[in-house]
């Protein structure tokens, strides 16, 4: 080949890349020094980064230099790594992994490698993929397809075991993350029927248990605490970590350490650790049998227990495994470089299928979606999980639904909150974002009807598209701008911008305008008694009063300034409102407009009350005095209960009230 493909497990401890060879086989590509695998540990040093051994090593000299476990982080956008003046996010981090394993791979094979698959934790959410893909990106190379690990792990199984028909349970379990997979393998078919999982679960934790106790013997004994230096915990992990592999061949080991000039020598037993780490390896079953629940799978059914990451080696878990199903765990294939061989087998075959060229294994991959894909409704005034694709849902998968449609006239969009996971209360899901839709054409409201498709793609990746059905014209969708959340939505903070229109003609003299402004003064005050609000002031005729603000003085101030002066330019009033309250994403915009009689321009107004409906915005309209015509006031209003009608300006306060006590909830 005159590129290369090669698979990469990209862990959180410990990364491996392979490659199929000549013939056919899927080998590990040694790293430059020899190794198979390669630490995940990165070091700064000057203008240098450095991966793997060397780094590993210097994290107890240069601590402050070392990041590490960064996959764990992998779509957090709070975890940054600071060096040398510069912030370094989790993709940008492993992109130097993936550039590490990159370069030591075109070193043994002799020729450029620029196209690569990469594993994924099972249960990484549609943020995390992109992001790993963005850092294979980052790092040079075509990222032709993310592949779940366990898919990855029962691949290579498959090979190794051509033509048998097994059910095999993959639990792996390696340095960061867990994922357990039903796997169904048919001669050259390996179908994933269900997987779950828990990506902050991994060796590492079984690391920390060890360090705390160590640390707790030391300050028992010493009274110092060995974690509060970073050169010392880094030197203490390091002495966990080796005590752990020991403990998996040995009942007893010694740690050693010295910290502040003390020294500490603690033996712990393999009964101590286990003890230590019971709960760790129960989350583990627990997972394992919700899988074997949800797929209606008893143990006895299973054929093959495969283990895959370098966690599984701990007695603990192969011992809790074999009493689990009545059978021992397979051990004919390296749990440490399994992902890695199926992932270049995986690679193989997506590049020859790019290239147009015959596959050179003949196994084929079905994989499931991990999380439940679902969009935000409110349910009995609150928000709800409406979940469109479940879990374990075989992809790619696409689901369209065609009961959209628009709720407002001449409306041009259409917005979508996308959600991952299982719960029904979607705060307790991961977020994919606000969609905003836009390209609608304008049609009165309810005619515009849309078709939704929402789709999991090969990667395990989100795509989301919609449709006008009459047209048959795809609409053009966006991320929507904003700094909105559902929390906010959830407890009534999203932003709202109120514009009190306020009719200002001569009409209004006397006691009329001193109740107008009393009864405005108090909607003010209540409604910015709601999080999140403003509210502006605009007079027909008169203009801008106040631009939207929540000081409450500043809107005191414009109220007060309401002067009854000539005719009703309604419409006038409504434009200038409408310049102050541009469509923003997740703002709301209400406009209250309050008269006493009859705008001068009707045409005028009815086509700017149009332009602010179908721009997603609330008219409500209040008026007061029999002056008004009813019939048409209530015409403007976005619905039958946004229209208030007062015999006399006396009634005008209560109204107000009212109104500010029901937006105020909204």
């Amino acid at each position: 080949m005159t590129t290369g493909a090669v698979g990469i497990d990209l862990g959180t401890t410990f990364s491996a890349i392979a490659h199929v060879n000549q013939h056919g086989v899927p080998e590990i590509l040694p790293n430059a020094e020899g190794d198979r695998i390669t630490p995940s540990v990165i070091l700064f040093e000057d203008e240098d980064v450095i991966v793997g051994n060397y780094a590993k090593q210097a994290a107890v000299v240069y601590p402050e230099q070392v990041v590490e476990f960064v996959k764990r982080h992998m779509g957090d956008e709070s975890f940054k790594f600071e060096y040398g003046g510069k912030e370094y996010s989790p993709e940008h981090l492993s992109s130097f992994i993936l550039a590490k394993l990159k370069h030591d791979a075109e070193l043994r094979l002799g020729h450029r490698v620029d196209q690569a698959v990469i594993t994924v934790p099972a249960y990484f959410t549609d943020v995390q993929r992109r992001l790993t893909m963005q850092a294979g990106e980052m790092a040079g190379l075509q990222v032709l397809k993310l592949i779940n690990e366990p898919t990855a792990a029962a691949f290579a199984y498959g090979l190794n075991n051509a033509g048998q028909n097994a059910k095999v349970l993959v639990y792996d379990l390696g340095g960061g993350t867990f994922d357990v997979t039903l796997v169904d393998i048919h001669g050259s078919d390996i179908n994933v029927i269900a997987t779950n999982g828990d990506h902050i679960l991994g060796g590492k934790d079984w690391d920390d248990r060890l360090i705390q106790h160590v640390a707790d013997a030391f300050k028992e004994k010493h009274g110092l605490d060995p974690l509060e230096d970073l050169a010392s915990y880094h030197d203490l992990r390091q002495k966990c970590v080796s005590a752990k592999i020991s403990l998996t061949r040995r009942p007893k080991v010694n740690v050693f350490h010295d910290y502040g000039s003390k020294v500490l020598r603690l033996a712990v037993t393999r009964e101590t650790f286990e003890e230590l780490t019971q709960d760790l390896v129960d989350r583990t079953i627990a997972l394992t049998q919700d899988v074997l629940t949800e797929s209606q799978t008893d143990p006895s059914q299973v054929d093959i227990i495969l283990l895959a990451g370098g966690s599984t080696r701990m007695p603990m878990v192969r011992d809790r495994l074999t009493a689990m199903f009545g059978k021992q765990p397979a051990t004919d294939i390296n749990p440490d470089e399994c992902v890695a061989l199926g992932a270049a087998l995986t690679a193989a075959i997506e590049s020859a299928a790019l290239a147009g060229e015959e596959s050179p294994v003949d196994i084929r991959t079905h994989d499931v979606t991990s999380h439940s894909l679902g969009m935000v409704v409110y349910r009995e005034n609150s928000l709800f999980n409406s979940r469109i694709i479940r879990r374990n849902t075989r992809i790619p998968a696409e689901k369209t639904r065609e009961d959209y449609s628009t709720t407002h006239d001449g409306q041009t969009t259409v917005d979508l909150w996308l959600v991952q996971g299982e719960d029904s209360d979607p705060l307790q899901c991961t977020v994919l974002g606000h969609f905003e839709f836009y390209g609608i054409p304008p049609r009165p409201a309810g005619e515009a009807k849309l078709a939704v498709t929402y789709r999991y793609n090969a990667n395990g990746i989100v795509e989301v598209e919609a449709m006008d059905l009459e047209t048959g014209q795809i609409l053009p969708h966006r991320l929507a701008a904003g700094q909105v959340t559902l929390e906010d939505l959830a407890h009534n903070r999203a932003p709202m911008q109120v514009a009190l229109v306020m009719d200002c003609s001569g009409s209004m003299y006397g006691k009329n305008i001193t109740q107008a402004k009393a009864a405005a003064v108090g909607f003010a005050e209540r409604t910015l008694g709601a999080p999140n609000r403003q509210i502006a002031v605009v007079a027909f005729p008169g203009g801008v009063k106040s631009t939207p603000t929540a000081d409450m003085d500043r809107l005191k101030w414009a109220i007060d300034s309401l002067t009854p002066i000539g005719s009703t330019p309604m419409s006038e009033g409504l434009y200038d409102a409408r310049n102050l309250l541009r469509p923003r994403a997740g703002v709301q915009r209400v406009f209250v407009v309050m008269t006493d009689g009859h705008p001068d321009d009707p045409d005028g107004t009815v086509a700017e009350v149009h332009r602010l409906r179908s721009s997603g915005a609330r008219v409500i309209t209040i008026g007061v005095g029999t002056e008004v015509q009813q019939d048409f006031l209530s015409s403007l209003a976005s619905g039958p209960n946004d229209y208030h009608f007062c015999n006399e300006a006396l009634e005008l306060e209560g109204t107000f009230i009212n109104l500010a006590t029901q937006l105020a909830g909204d």
